[in-house]
């Protein structure tokens, strides 16, 4: 299994189906669903942010974003 992560341009798109409302994005490489897990902020620890990570359910990539981070 190829284990390479997203390229820029993989991650733009993926970024653009969040920013758009996408629910569960299709992976850009293989094509399956991709899983959204938001981790909010919390206030017990500092270093948390607010960030959402999307995961691939088939090759398992994944990407990380700050909510709100939208693509150019």
């Amino acid at each position: 299994m190829d284990t390479i992560a997203y390229d820029a341009g993989e991650r733009r798109i993926l970024l653009r189906e969040l920013a758009a409302g996408t629910p569960n994005p299709t992976c850009p490489r293989c094509g399956a669903p991709c899983a959204v897990i938001r981790t909010p902020p919390r206030d017990d620890v500092s270093y948390v942010r607010d960030r959402i990570v999307v995961r691939c359910s088939a090759c398992r990539r994944s990407v990380v974003a700050e909510a709100g981070e939208s693509a150019p």
